[in-house]
């Protein structure tokens, strides 16, 4: 009887050590070793297992034969992101999803996402030239950005103001915000707003709607490059005239960071076409570069660019603009 029970004991054990074991993710190794534990990272070139007896373990790709995991978790497979659990297979290099082979390098696992993700900037200049004209330009710019997983939030505020002989030459304020719905890793609709204000002796307002679809042509992470389609209603207010018009219009939106997160370059453009034919094209660009220098301080140089063609001529406008920021 006590033997018996000693038997059942042992199987017991063995039971939920087998359980256990089959519920940790498993690597098969070209050599012929497997790991066990929990995956915790994968892209092109690494994987990263948890072990209970090692910490975690970073393999190369190119070392594994195959692997298995029973969790169902966020993969980003051939570039489209959906849940999917993995299995082994038995061609080098690959694994099964839903009985179809992958290569194992064309697999990237997503890690959980908060459902709300936050982020912004605070950049800020300050030119005083002391020559006999006495120029001042301040120039004070915003970004606030929310995000999850089909929606995306940004909010942007820039102001500059410049003085010369205590007399102000420029007094700008430009408020957008732009609201993406993400379809997936790759489709958007963009609806976004801008209004733009100029006052010195008199006040020029600037208005504008628009709304159409996007495309990412490559990004993951940080890094993007979006184009947008979208159609736009046009509003100008300069006393004592005013116009109402509607464009088509393409944005390009980009931007990609460099020497691990050190050094970020971007770019916001934007073409409208009218459909009136007094106007030929608007365009809005700013473009530039921020250097991180840690602990969330960077600096930055921007460079704006605005031109609108009409049928009698050219409008243009341009600056640099050398700063300093806070990110959180």
């Amino acid at each position: 009887m006590q033997k018996s029970r000693t038997i059942a004991a042992i199987f017991f054990i063995g039971s939920i050590s087998l359980g256990e074991l089959a519920q940790a993710d498993q690597v098969l190794l070209i050599n012929g070793d497997q790991i066990s534990g929990t995956i915790t990272e994968l892209n092109t070139e690494t994987l990263k297992l948890n072990t209970d007896y090692g910490g975690i373990i970073s393999l190369k790709v190119e070392a594994i034969k195959s692997f298995y995991t029973e969790k169902n978790a966020h993969w980003q497979i051939n570039l489209k992101e959906r849940d999917a659990t993995i299995h082994v297979s038995n061609k080098r290099g690959h694994v099964l999803v839903n009985g179809k082979n992958i290569a194992i390098n064309e697999l990237i696992l997503k890690p959980a996402q908060k459902h709300w993700k936050k982020s912004g900037l605070l950049e800020t200049s300050l030119d005083v030239d002391n020559d006999t004209n006495r120029k001042e330009q301040l120039h004070i710019n915003t970004e606030f950005n929310l995000e999850s997983k089909h929606w995306r939030h940004a909010l942007k505020a820039e102001s500059k103001r410049d003085k010369e002989r205590n007399h102000v030459t420029e007094d700008t304020l430009e408020l957008n915000y732009t609201l993406d719905y993400l379809f997936d890793a790759h489709w958007l609709l963009r609806a976004d707003t801008t209004y733009r204000e100029e006052g010195v002796d008199t006040t020029h307002q600037y208005w504008y709607l628009g709304l159409g679809p996007g495309y990412r042509l490559w990004g993951e992470g940080k890094d993007k490059l979006d184009v947008i389609l979208a159609h736009n209603r046009f509003w100008f207010s300069a006393d004592p005239a005013n116009l109402e018009l509607g464009a088509w219009a393409v944005a390009f939106d980009y931007e990609q960071f460099w020497f691990d997160e050190k050094l970020e370059t971007f770019s916001d453009s934007r073409i409208a076409f009218p459909t009136i034919s007094v106007i030929d094209y608007i365009i809005n660009t700013s473009s530039g570069l921020r250097y991180y220098l840690g602990h969330n301080i960077h600096l930055s140089l921007k460079y704006d660019y605005k031109e609108t063609r009409y049928v009698l001529g050219t409008i243009k406008d341009s600056s640099y603009i050398l700063g300093a920021g806070v990110n959180f």
